[in-house]
C-alpha cells in the first residue's frame, strides 16, 4: 500500500505524535528526497523550524537522511526521505490499537441505558444512576435517560474509516 499523505488518519497520526509543523514537513517529502533548504521552499519555514520538525519525525523512525560532504566547504548536506514502509507500521499499529478500543466502547454503548443531567455533566449507565437515585454525583440535579445513538454513530463511523484505512494497508 502507498502512504497516502492526505489521509485524515495519517494527518491525525503525524500531528499527535510530532505536531503540526512535522506533517507539513512530511507532506513535502512524499515525492522524494529533499535537503533543509528544499524543504523550506515549499513549506516556508525557516531551517531551524524544519530541522526541529525532522528530528521529531527522525525519532519516530518515519523518515530517514544520507548525508553529502561538500568537497570545497567541508559542510555536509543532508537528504531527507520518508521510511514509507516503517510510517505504514506505526500506523497499522496505532490503529488496530485504537480499533479495539473503539470496538469495545460500541459495545459498551450497545449494552447499556444512559442517564444524564440537564447540565450535561457525566453520564452514567443505568445500575450506577439507580444508585445515586437518578440524581446527579456531581451537581445534584435530576437525570434523564439519554439518547446515545448519536455518540453510536460517531464511534462506527470512525470504526469504519480505520478499517478502510487498514484494508488499503
Amino acid at each position: 500500500m502507498a502512504l497516502k499523505m492526505n489521509d485524515p488518519l495519517v494527518r491525525d497520526f503525524i500531528v499527535a505524535n510530532a505536531g503540526d509543523d512535522s506533517y507539513k514537513v512530511m507532506r513535502s517529502l512524499a515525492k522524494g528526497g529533499l535537503t533543509d533548504e528544499g524543504i523550506s521552499k515549499l513549506t516556508k519555514f525557516d531551517v531551524n523550524r524544519i530541522r526541529a520538525a525532522l528530528n521529531k519525525l527522525h525519532y519516530l523512525g518515519i523518515i530517514i537522511y544520507t548525508k553529502e560532504k561538500a568537497t570545497d566547504s567541508n559542510w555536509y548536506t543532508y537528504t531527507w526521505y520518508v521510511k514509507k514502509e516503517r510510517a505504514l507500521e506505526l500506523l497499522n499499529e496505532r490503529y488496530q490499537e485504537k480499533l479495539r478500543g473503539l470496538e469495545k466502547q460500541l459495545d459498551f454503548e450497545e449494552s447499556y441505558v444512559f442517564f444524564k443531567c440537564s447540565r450535561g455533566c457525566e453520564k452514567l449507565p443505568f445500575e450506577l444512576a439507580f444508585e445515586y437515585d437518578f440524581k446527579c454525583s456531581e451537581c445534584g440535579s435530576v437525570m434523564d435517560q439519554m439518547d446515545n445513538k448519536k455518540e453510536k454513530q460517531g464511534i462506527q463511523k470512525q470504526i469504519k474509516q480505520i478499517n478502510d484505512f487498514l484494508k488499503g494497508s
